[in-house]
């Protein structure tokens, strides 16, 4: 080899270095610029990969050609005498002195840059107690204190838990009809998993939506809550499997273990169960999880048709909706009868069925005594076949919900987490059975227990707003948004009522009206929307919305006696239904029938932590106006029992949910009773202040003496405004911004003259 040729190549290393130090220095430069400027995560990415790419070309064009005075040549093509090589040479070395001083320059100046984060909780309470002193900010300084403890601790508690999420094993196999296996290995780690008490196990509804789904494995991890996932692929060949499986440390993406299974596919399902159980073997041993020594157990599922249609029905119900519902339960009725001794089927029928229920809180038109006789079937035929697992005691929950059992329903879904703590429909139902129950600190903390081990479930979110709708609106909007990619419907639901809470009356009306669109035949949604029209004085529109709202309509319309009318040929369709039986309470209540009144009203009590409370759509309303009535009626003695009762369940509510237009109105109405002349007036100001808008819940009879007092008349001057003003912009919504003009069109009699 010559001596410039030497050189040559020894410049090409020096290409080598000046290009890797010159491409290091680059992306510390772009990584701080795209920080500063929210670039998303693929551009970096991006140009980390065409500059390792690029190296190799670099690297050969500069072993190939040369640069001579004349330009680029081609090294072999360079007459001996005229290489500048030693130029060259110079000129690489002086270009990586220089791209190292500014490397040495930049860590300099990154190592000397301000922390910038945002203060912890323990400088904002710092903060507080310099400002002000006065007891608001007292309340507050308190308030902050109890969440930096609480963060404090749940941060701690996430490092210290084992935790993972199984994703969906992948289908590798060239035939697509492959797939319920996969998902079915999957399907029987997490039940499987889920039985060991030291691990938390991200719930299915969770997991599942990220099939399919190629990003970061710590990105996906930090969506679900998990410190490890584990993932796996299937591959049929012939009349082999194999089943690969990985877990995955998420924040290191250090792979902890791996291991691959050979089956002859005999019983497909057997060995679903048989690697199940070795697979959650080993993932004990590796965590170091204390099992107590229970033995991990795998029930036998379905034939591979009924079980598909299975997995079918359950996503679907999952969705929530009347469509979504009524498509899963034809899901699963198709699954019992390809095969009647698959149990999760029938079970998972029965909540179907029990969703489908026509009352307030659900999604359907079926009577409450057609629920009970086509649910029930289901549910004793599941227990015939197997009388302990976790979708049995869900399905009796439910029932038990829809039949205002709340204690019952606690129970049932009490027993169904102790089989599986990550079912997401019994952490659901447990958390309204604690609500009904009127426990709202422990219902509110199962709630977070859900979106910790559910953060995608549909179901959970769309409740979740619920309560935080009024004690964290900023948060229930978010929750209300991240709906949309899986269920547009939920999430126009969601924001709707997170709008009726904050007074944005025409924002919620826009809502409504996209999830009508979205589905029409939805009663939960459809109710709501009535309310709303009814609210804003536009009866004809609330009529047009659902046949089961229009009781609801008539009565929120002072229109008590045709109330009372629809409300009675409602319940001949439908005898057992509590809310329309307290309803027609309601209806007579408000037409000085109070001997009829209670005597309705007896018929629905149900029990309760505080004692016997009056069951109804109308929460605690229907339990003063009872009080009222046997006020009314003389039997003073008989009715102390129910207002010392609604004393200590608005009592509860008031330490969590405060500042509430509703909650202060009950307030006032309980002041009333308590011949508190001034309470009241205070109580009924605050309801103002916070957004009242309902003028009959000023003219409610338990306030009539108080109807002559001038701030009552203030009171109904105000909210009058409010709601001349709510429904100019309601009009000019439907009338001329109409968002849905191809599912709903107001009445030409709305719009007439706007």
């Amino acid at each position: 080899m010559s001596f410039v040729g030497e050189l040559h190549r020894r410049n090409v290393v020096r290409m080598g270095i000046a290009y890797t130090v010159t491409a290091w220095l680059l992306l510390q430069v772009t990584d701080v610029v795209m920080q500063n400027i929210e670039a998303p995560p693929w551009v970096m990415q991006a140009l980390l990969y065409l500059l390792v790419v690029g190296l190799v070309p670099t690297l050969l064009f500069a072993w190939v050609f040369e640069l001579t005075p004349e330009g680029i040549k081609r090294e072999s093509e360079i007459a001996n005498g005229t290489s500048v090589v030693h130029q060259t040479r110079r000129k690489l070395d002086t270009l990586i002195i220089l791209v190292l001083v500014a490397a040495v320059a930049y860590l300099f100046w990154n190592g000397k840059r301000p922390n910038e984060s945002p203060p912890d909780e323990s400088t904002a309470i710092e903060s507080v107690k310099a400002e002000d002193d006065s007891p608001g900010m007292a309340r507050l300084r308190e308030q902050l204190a109890a969440a930096d403890k609480s963060n404090t601790s749940s941060t701690t508690n996430d490092v210290a838990s084992k935790s993972v999420a199984v994703l969906p094993f992948v289908n590798l196999s060239s035939d697509p009809e492959q797939e319920y296996f996969s998902d079915g290995v999957s399907e029987e780690l997490l039940n499987v998993l889920a039985q060991i008490p030291a691990l938390r196990v991200a719930a299915r509804t969770s997991s599942f939506q990220f099939k399919g789904d190629n990003r970061d494995i710590s990105e996906i991890a930090e969506v679900l809550k998990v410190n490890h996932v584990l993932e796996g692929s299937v591959r049929k060949a012939g009349t082999r499997l194999r089943i690969t499986a990985q877990l995955i440390e998420a924040q290191s993406g250090y792979h902890l273990w791996s291991k691959t299974y050979d089956r002859e596919l005999e019983d497909v399902f057997a060995i679903q169960d048989e690697i199940s159980l070795a697979i959650a073997e080993a993932l004990k041993a590796e965590l170091a999880l204390n099992d107590d020594g229970r033995a991990l157990l795998s029930r036998e599922t379905a034939n591979t048709p009924a079980y598909e249609a299975y997995l079918k029905g359950r996503g679907l119900i999952n969705q929530r909706g009347n469509q979504a519902i009524t498509a899963g339960v034809r899901e699963l009725e198709r699954s019992v009868r390809l095969d009647a001794n698959f149990a999760p089927a029938r079970a998972q029928l029965a909540i179907g069925i029990a969703l489908l229920q026509s009352s307030a809180g659900a999604y359907g038109d079926l009577s409450a005594d057609e629920v009970k006789q086509r649910a029930g079937e289901q549910i004793a035929a599941a227990a015939a076949l197997d009388d302990d697992f976790a979708e049995l005691w869900a399905a009796r929950s439910i029932m038990a919900a829809v039949q205002n059992d709340a204690e019952r329903a606690l129970e049932y879904a009490e027993s169904a987490l102790a089989i599986r703590p990550n079912y997401a429909d019994a952490l659901t139902w447990r958390v309204n059975a604690l609500g009904d129950l009127g426990r709202y600190a422990e219902s509110f903390a199962a709630r977070e227990e859900l979106l910790d081990l559910d953060p995608l479930s549909v179901v959970g979110r769309l409740n979740a707003v619920t309560t935080l709708r009024f004690t964290e609106p900023e948060r229930a909007t978010i929750v209300a948004k991240s709906l949309a990619a899986q269920s547009p419907w939920a999430s126009h639901l969601a924001l709707a009522r997170v709008y009726v809470a904050q007074g944005e009356v025409d924002l919620a009306l826009e809502q409504f009206l996209l999830a009508y669109a979205a589905d029409a035949s939805d009663l939960f949604s459809n109710l709501l929307l009535s309310f709303l029209y009814s609210e804003l004085g536009l009866i004809d529109e609330g009529l047009r919305v659902a046949r089961e709202a229009q009781p609801w309509v008539w009565l929120f319309a002072g229109q008590f006696d045709k109330a009372e009318g629809s409300l009675r040929e409602a319940l001949a369709l439908n005898p057992g239904d509590l809310e329309l039986r307290s309803g027609l309470g309601s209806a007579l209540y408000y037409q000085g029938r109070y001997q009829e009144a209670v005597a309705i009203w007896q018929t629905t009590l149900v029990p309760s932590v505080f004692g016997e409370i009056v069951f109804s759509w109308g929460g605690n309303l229907p339990t003063a106006q009872f009080v009222y009535s046997l006020r009314q009626l003389g039997e003073y003695e008989a009715a102390e029992p129910y207002l010392s009762a609604l004393d200590a369940h608005e009592s509860a509510s008031g330490e969590l949910i405060q500042n509430n237009a509703g909650w202060q109105w009950g307030q006032g109405l309980i002041a009333a009773l308590h011949n508190d002349r001034k309470g009241a007036i205070a109580e009924l100001q605050l309801s103002v202040f916070n957004g009242m808008r309902d003028p009959t819940q000023l003219r409610e009879p338990i306030l009539s003496g108080l109807f002559d007092e001038p701030a009552m008349q203030v009171m109904r001057e105000t909210v009058a405004t409010r709601n001349a003003q709510n429904r100019e912009k309601a009009l000019t919504l439907i009338c001329k911004n109409n968002p849905v003009p191809d599912s709903w069109r107001p009445l030409d009699a709305t719009c007439a003259g706007f």
